[in-house]
């Protein structure tokens, strides 16, 4: 239909000349109505929108049944599209719940084999996308992905609309990935992503952005299935995402924020220093290109002040320990309370300012880690991903104050919340182990208080778990070596059963190996190692026992 300036007035003429029960009034109404919505378009005035909908509303009124000329059906679906366009202007969600029902109604009307099914297929999708971004209700979120995905199947890949269709189905798999983390999601999300790859080749304006995208997805599914391969093609990916992001360009700072977190990633699996290295040089080109107003500075301040924290666990300069903790700081100013990574920088807040307390003994660090520690576990209920995190990082620095003031409060609220936390962290998570050994090292110093033989049978038990879930390789495997010594050789001393000493030397000697000369650990392990060997000397005189423990 031809639309000009002058269709509006010329239309209007045409509808006073068919009045009320004239043959002709519904396409005349139909027709003004639509030059209103063509020049609503052009011009943006929201009164020729309104009467627009209102004569559609008229014409569709006129239009009971379908007919040969689709006439309800054209009337159905320009008056909802009209509704959708003002839900856009107004946010006005009767609108769109109108918008809704006439789609379902003309989407009836064009059923499976018709040729223009694909439009409202994808239009009803949109209107249910629109109510989920209005009401946040996941079955809308369903709804569009389902039209979305009906559509695309009737729109090969030579279709005009294509591409659009691709992208939109890709959002709606997206968020529903974010709502509800499925695997299942985030595999058709890489297929179609790598789809959307092949469609804009490199050279093509769209290409460095699809190839982050894809690498950014491949990362996600790397942390959901722990391939290795999705990890290092996401690196891969990263690479020539960069090298096609000069400086200045958009989505260098995006590329360079995600390139890091990769390596990072690699590296804590792997432990390749360089990947370190070369993540937080990335991380600080990142933060170069993010000033004081960009909206996710607070993101590359906490990248880098973690991957920094991570450098000084490795090389112990202080200057790393110092600029991790100022950078947390600054990210936590631009984090307020009601910021959804709030709680993620004080947890790592907490934790940097504990290592310093470990590293130079300041009890104000260890008191700030607390009260930190404790409003992180308040903004993360039990329904959080970093609910266990933030149970056992509040429950470890318990423990540390319990060993300075001695105040059997902070003990038994230690045991109290790294119970909770192992009750989150089932036997495939990753960090079970860690919370094993820490319970373990809780319920043993509880002993030594009180002489409970019952929390040292339950520190044995699970020390020996967590020396399962950390086998040759793991960073904690000497730790668990030598904590499950010890507790052996305490419950030797209570029962005098030689098997308990006899597996607590056993232990020791590889914990030993583990702990080479200069490593911190290696001193206490070889005085408890002293401890076992005197104690049997004792026991059956053997006296090669006594020279050694000398």
């Amino acid at each position: 239909m031809a639309s000009t300036d002058d269709d509006v007035p010329r239309k209007r003429e045409e509808l006073e000349r068919c009045p009320p029960g004239h043959d002709g009034r519904g396409v005349a109404l139909f027709d003004l109505a639509y030059a209103l919505h063509e020049r609503f378009k052009k011009e943006r005035e929201i009164d020729d929108l309104n009467e627009a909908i209102t004569l559609h509303r008229d014409a569709l009124e006129l239009r009971p049944v379908e007919n040969e000329e689709y006439d309800r059906f054209t009337s159905l679906h320009n008056l909802s599209v009209g509704l959708s366009d003002r839900y856009d202007e107004l946010e006005t969600v009767d609108d769109l719940e109108e918008a809704i029902t006439l789609g379902r109604e003309a989407l009836a009307l064009r059923p499976p084999g018709h040729p223009y099914r694909d439009v409202f297929l994808y239009n009803l999708g949109h209107y249910f996308w629109d109510r989920f971004l209005k009401k946040a209700e996941n079955r809308d979120l369903e709804e569009a992905t389902q039209l979305c995905r009906a559509a695309l199947e009737l729109r090969p890949l030579r279709h005009p609309d294509h591409s659009p269709t691709l992208r939109f189905l890709v959002l709606c798999l997206s968020n529903r990935y974010e709502n509800q983390r499925s695997v299942k999601d985030l595999e058709e999300l890489v297929t179609l992503r790598r789809a959307e790859l092949e469609l804009y080749p490199r050279g093509c304006a769209e290409h460095v952005a699809h190839l982050h995208s894809l690498a950014c997805d491949l990362r996600r599914r790397f942390t959901q299935t722990a391939e290795t391969c999705d990890l290092e093609e996401s690196i891969t990916l990263h690479r020539a995402a960069l090298e096609q992001s000069p400086p200045g360009d958009f989505f260098r700072s995006s590329t360079l924020h995600e390139l890091a977190l990769c390596l990072s990633i690699r590296h804590d699996k792997h432990g390749v220093a360089n990947d370190l290295e070369e993540a937080v040089k990335l991380r600080r080109e990142a933060l170069q290109l993010r000033p004081s107003t960009h909206p996710r500075l607070d993101a590359s301040l906490h990248n880098l002040a973690c991957d920094l924290r991570k450098m000084f666990a490795k090389t112990e300069a202080i200057r790393d320990s110092e600029e991790s903790i100022k950078l947390h700081r600054a990210a936590l100013g631009r984090r307020p309370p009601d910021h959804s990574a709030r709680s993620s920088t004080l947890r790592e807040l907490a934790l940097c300012l504990s290592i310093r307390h470990d590293k130079h003994g300041v009890a104000d660090d260890l008191e700030e880690a607390i009260k930190l520690g404790r409003e992180a576990l308040e903004l993360c209920p039990s329904t959080h991903p970093g609910h266990d995190a933030s149970l056992h990082n509040l429950a470890c620095d318990l423990r540390r104050m319990y060993a300075k003031t001695e105040a059997i409060c902070d003990l038994e609220e230690s045991i109290k919340l790294h119970r909770a936390a192992l009750e989150r962290r089932p036997t495939d998570h990753p960090a079970r182990s860690s919370t094993l050994h820490e319970l373990a090292l809780c319920l043993s110093i509880g002993h030594d208080k009180h002489m409970v033989a019952d929390d040292l049978e339950e520190a044995v038990k699970l020390g020996r778990e967590a020396l399962e879930l950390s086998p040759p390789g793991h960073p904690d495997r000497g730790t668990c070596f030598q904590n499950l010594a010890r507790d052996l050789r305490k419950r030797f001393m209570q029962n005098a059963a030689t098997g308990d000493l006899e597996e607590s030397i056993a232990l020791l000697r590889p914990a030993l190996e583990l702990r080479p000369i200069r490593h911190p650990d290696r001193s206490s392990a070889l005085h408890e190692l002293a401890l076992c060997l005197s104690h049997r000397h004792d026991k059956h005189g053997v006296a090669d026992d006594l020279e050694k423990a000398i």
